[in-house]
């Protein structure tokens, strides 16, 4: 992925969160020099050498090296034709949403489409092996009910987990590089900012007000000159 310079989130602990908060990602392999994709929940479980999230977002240890994990259906063709050491894009969608040019109120100008996106890129070691499916599954299971359930214990379902487990292809990808595009609307002045970001949090799109959560977290309403002393 291209990555415009202004746009790019350099910190790891941003990224890591960000992938964190948006699992459900776009698996994409090529087989026969055809590309094929697969939306599927990816997680990242250890940073490099087993290093927790923690060293991660702390800066401690970067996030290349680090190992994600993720499974479907095991009749899915492109799992059935994944190898070991076979490369992978997985790609990670967060907010998005188009900017009216009325917004900005002057003229001439352009639309356009603010949004976030990290491409995560390294090499793929597939698994039947009904342990480690096991093991996969129940600890994405008990990392989404973490982070977006209501307390739900997995535990008197393990039974269940087993059964359906001949089903399940999981896989781990060893993460070689990340690219990252924070397009937030930063090359334009700070009131029309604020505007971008008020005309989001007026929609009733909860993906455009999530936009505008981050695009107000990032300071991204602040004075230019505000922005740089916090920097």
């Amino acid at each position: 992925m291209y990555e415009r310079p202004l746009y790019r989130e350099d910190c790891d602990g941003v990224v890591l969160a960000f992938l964190r908060h948006n699992p459900l990602a776009m698996v994409v392999t090529s087989h026969d020099d055809v590309p094929v994709a697969t939306h599927a929940p990816v997680l990242f479980r250890h940073g490099p050498d087993g290093a927790d999230a923690e060293a991660v977002a702390a800066g401690t240890v970067p996030l290349a090296g680090s190992t994600l994990i993720g499974h479907m259906n095991v009749e899915n063709p492109q799992w059935r034709r994944m190898r070991s050491g076979d490369r992978a894009l997985i790609v990670f969608q967060g907010p998005h949403g188009y900017v009216s040019p009325t917004v900005y109120g002057v003229t001439p100008a352009a639309p356009t489409w603010d949004f976030i996106a990290v491409h995560v890129n390294g090499t793929v070691e597939p698994t039947a092996d009904p342990a480690a499916v096991l093991d996969i599954v129940s600890d994405t299971a008990r990392r989404l009910e973490s982070g977006f359930g209501r307390g739900w214990d997995q535990e008197s379902s393990l039974d269940y987990f087993r059964q359906i487990a001949p089903g399940v292809g999981a896989f781990t990808l060893r993460v070689d590089s990340v690219q990252t595009m924070f397009k937030l609307s930063q090359e334009k002045p700070a009131p029309m900012r604020r505007r971008v970001v008020e005309q989001f949090e007026a929609s009733e799109s909860g993906t455009h007000r999530a936009l505008a959560s981050v695009m107000r977290d990032r300071g991204l309403t602040e004075a230019d000159e505000e922005r740089e002393t916090a920097g």
